[in-house]
């Protein structure tokens, strides 16, 4: 990324709807105590499907971050797309003049998208034919619709441009933000991504793919990545928006600065859509590209805010990727999953990561790997099991791994002169 002079980027601004907290302070506590969000879905009956279990968010009311006519029209996604984004602005104290809109580019992803939208209106269709779908459901459904709801909410007239890569598209989102502004295109990018997958579509697609855990008797227990009882996804809804800048323009406006963005790499295995590269030369790869383009060395990496969904194989990926990109450093570092309290949100993954990683550069804390009880002997570096633990932390990784092969990695640093 830093192969010619370019622009310093910050992040400013951080803005969460998740299922163990509204807001980065109520998400960073319910983290460091290791509280997961995982329990029976209240969203549907979720008795004839085989897994019962999901990480919903359960306390979010739309009318609290936008105009109850508008929330009642948008499709999920982009509801929580919205509230992430205004808890994002307020955090960063940021005012969008008429001066300033031009100049701010929005980068924003997703996946499901607004499959629930379409879902309804499929079912409408069936049911009542063209007269009976709501008029609004073929905007509400494409994967640019929150884009789109973001720039229209916060009157943003720079680019808007929608990222979707699976469970990879947050970091890719704050990447293509990054770009922006490093390249000089523009002085501001709102990044981030949001999906919210938890409906009988997307759910029983992904129990007949057998990626969802089956552990139904235990909720809070569900989500194990890394350990030897794994076996599943537990899938999950939410957003994550972060503020970037260019770090003088944050500066010069006494902006609070969580972390700078230094590095990006990506690749894809390029072997199925479901199976992938256990051995993790791919994934370590992208990490060591993301590194160097940090202009820093394994070495340099204090702390690992990880893929880690819980999938047997995907598990096994990080911990040799992180082997092989890391050297015998992997063993020195603590590594963290936070998809063990919040699920698999899939393209918000990434974004809620890069949230984790930006308040332990604050805070110098890392949070566990709640669910650690029988160590698999192939999965073997430090997880910070089941307790959050004071550390040194300068410069986080953050890796994804996504349903098709692609793979893609983010190192973000303590702010030096």
């Amino acid at each position: 990324m830093r192969t010619t002079p370019s622009r310093r980027v910050a992040i400013t601004g951080l803005g969460v709807v998740s299922p163990i907290g509204i807001g980065k302070d109520a998400f960073w506590q319910s983290l460091i105590s290791g509280r997961s969000g995982v329990d029976y879905i209240r969203a549907f009956d979720p008795s004839p499907y085989p897994c019962h279990v999901a990480a919903e968010v359960t306390d979010f009311q739309p009318a609290d971050f936008m105009a109850a006519r508008k929330a009642r029209v948008m499709g999920r996604f982009s509801q929580l797309a919205v509230a992430a984004t205004r808890l994002a602005l307020d955090d960063a104290r940021l005012i969008i003049t008429k001066s300033l809109s031009p100049q701010i580019a929005i980068c924003y992803g997703t996946s499901v998208g607004g499959g629930d939208v379409a879902a309804l209106a499929l079912e409408a269709l069936q049911k009542h034919g063209v007269e009976g779908i709501s008029p609004w459901s073929a905007l509400e459904y494409p994967a640019h619709a929150a884009t789109s709801y973001l720039a229209i909410e916060f009157g943003i007239s720079g680019p808007a441009i929608s990222i979707s890569s699976n469970c990879c598209t947050g970091i890719d989102a704050i990447y293509s933000g990054y770009s922006a502004i490093a390249n000089g295109t523009a002085t501001t990018a709102i990044v981030g991504a949001s999906d919210a997958p938890i409906f009988p579509l997307s759910f029983g697609s992904l129990c007949a793919l057998g990626a969802l855990t089956r552990r139904n008797s235990e909720p809070t227990k569900a989500s194990r990545p890394y350990d030897a009882l794994r076996d599943g996804i537990v899938i999950a809804e939410g957003s994550a928006t972060l503020v970037l800048e260019d770090l003088e323009v944050a500066q010069d406006r006494g902006a609070t600065i969580y972390a700078e963005i230094l590095g990006h790499g990506a690749a894809s295995e390029a072997i199925g859509m479901r199976k992938g590269d256990p051995s993790g030369h791919v994934m370590a790869n992208a990490i060591g590209m993301a590194i160097r383009n940090a202009h820093l060395r394994p070495s340099d990496i204090d702390h690992v805010n990880a893929h880690g969904s819980s999938l047997p194989d995907y598990d096994l990926c990080d911990s040799n990727a992180f082997k092989t990109a890391l050297g015998p450093h992997a063993y020195r570092i603590p590594i963290t999953s936070i998809k063990s309290m919040i699920g698999q949100p899939v393209s918000a993954a990434g974004a809620l990561q890069t949230v984790a990683a930006s308040l332990s550069i604050q805070t110098q804390i890392a949070p566990p790997t709640i669910n650690q009880e029988v160590p698999d002997p192939l999965c073997d570096l430090d997880y910070v099991p089941n307790v959050s633990r004071v550390a040194r932390i300068k410069h986080v990784l953050i890796n994804g791994h996504s349903f098709g092969g692609s793979v893609a990695a983010l190192v973000v640093g303590r702010v030096t002169p």
